[in-house]
């Protein structure tokens, strides 16, 4: 074999691969050919299939070296894969290649036979750093999630009343025209008509803007003097004093529901009750799924700063292109590409790691009735019955992609359980200002 076939890594993605097969074991295979065919062979003056073995090789010598090539590529590439334990990815590429010969690599004038092939592999990779893994676990207080969501639907069913006999307060809402002016010139994007601040003070005005609002009357225009900060999106703009000329056409006062009967049927529910309950489910499941999200992320990120491999190109391609094709747009600009390029590399390169320490480990398994649970669960949410999902998937062939949704949650679990724990408690995202 190692006569026969040499074996070179061209990166840690390419390897090629060269047969150089004596005529010896050349001739065997034509012989096998032609006795495999001689039943088929019409040659004049002969009948079907009585040809002589040296007549036919003489008549059909040209035209059995194609499938013969076929024939030796395929006995050796396949040796040659298994006794270096690569994983191929697609077919080879053949150098070499004849159009007008017809077949690939080359003939000897002795009949010896030699060709290149150029394969990609899936690197082989051995994941380190991923036992006893530090990780910051984040908590999230449901509690504050849960009276916001109460909140939001409190303000959704507000009573709104239109107010005349008093100027606008925080938390109005405030219908205004405004025009900007910096010495006394109209400035570009300074001027609206009609735009409703949703609620006094809590919107992204410039410092000091609203402020001056509270207390205007339906109808009133008042001078309001702001200073553009240095942080402004317009750079023309940073540090220049401003005049805008506010008019107000209109304030609503909200006050919220009530957390009764009332509000739940609003909602679409029956009681107080099941309103409560609906809503703690429904942020212990989100709460659940952001924390879990994070973990992915928060491991994927480390492990691939401890273990540095590449992705094969032709893997961050295909992925490249099931992004772009999620995406409803006919151009993107480059610095979107960019980073869609990079998120497929980064989706490939997860992937891998995952099946590498899926592989290394051998207490992490995939068992059948978890697969079961996981198609029947996909199977409900698709309005389709299980062996419908099953059949669909083999036929996409996707049943692979669907296996590998379960490794990767068991792979995170496995590190999950075996991390060192450093505990944080995570309060900004999650309405502690509030």
């Amino acid at each position: 074999m190692q006569d026969l076939v040499k074996t070179e890594l061209i990166s840690a993605t390419e390897c090629k691969i060269s047969l150089n097969i004596p005529t010896e074991i050349v001739d065997k295979k034509f012989n096998e050919f032609f006795e495999n065919n001689k039943n088929k062979a019409e040659i004049p003056g002969f009948r079907k299939g009585k040809a002589p073995l040296n007549i036919l090789k003489n008549y059909f010598n040209k035209k059995a070296k194609a499938p013969v090539a076929e024939m030796l590529i395929a006995e050796y590439y396949s040796q040659a894969i298994k006794e270096q334990n690569l994983n191929p990815i697609g077919n080879p590429r053949i150098k070499d290649y004849s159009p007008s010969d017809g077949f690939p690599g080359k003939f000897d004038f002795d009949n010896s036979y030699a060709v290149e092939l150029i394969i990609e592999v899936i690197p082989k990779i051995d994941p380190v750093g991923y036992s006893r893994l530090e990780l910051e676990f984040v908590e999230i207080n449901e509690e504050i999630l849960i009276n916001k969501k109460i909140l939001e639907y409190r303000e959704q069913f507000a009573e709104r009343t239109q107010i005349i006999d008093r100027g606008a307060l925080l938390g109005d809402s405030v219908v205004i025209d405004f025009v900007g002016r910096i010495n006394n010139i109209i400035f570009d994007g300074g001027t609206v008509k009609g735009y409703t601040i949703n609620k006094l003070g809590q919107t992204n005005f410039i410092s000091g803007f609203e402020e001056q609002i509270i207390g205007m009357k339906a109808g009133e225009t008042k001078q309001i003097f702001v200073t553009f900060p240095q942080t402004y999106h317009a750079a023309h703009l940073i540090g220049k004093d401003a005049v805008f000329t506010v008019t107000v056409h209109g304030i609503v006062e909200s006050k919220l529901s009530i957390v009764d009967n009332d509000l739940a049927m609003m909602i679409g529910l029956t009681s107080v009750d099941e309103l409560n309950s609906k809503v703690k489910e429904d942020i212990q499941k989100d709460v659940r799924a952001q924390l879990r999200q994070k973990m992915d992320s928060q491991i994927i990120s480390k492990l691939l700063e401890l273990n540095k491999f590449e992705a094969p190109k032709s893997l961050v391609g295909a992925e490249l292109q099931r992004l772009r094709n999620s995406i409803k747009a006919d151009k993107l600009p480059e610095e979107f590409m960019a980073d869609l390029k990079r998120n497929a590399e980064y989706n490939v390169k997860r992937a891998m790691l995952v099946e590498a320490i899926y592989g290394k480990e051998s207490s992490i398994e995939v068992l059948p009735e978890e697969l079961n649970i996981l198609l029947e669960e996909h199977a409900k949410i698709n309005n389709k019955t299980k062996d419908e999902l099953i059949s669909a998937l083999y036929n996409s062939k996707q049943m692979d992609q669907f296996v590998g949704i379960l490794k990767f949650s068991k792979v995170i679990d496995f590190i999950i359980n075996n991390a060192k724990r450093k505990e944080n408690q995570e309060q900004k995202e999650n309405g502690d200002k509030e």
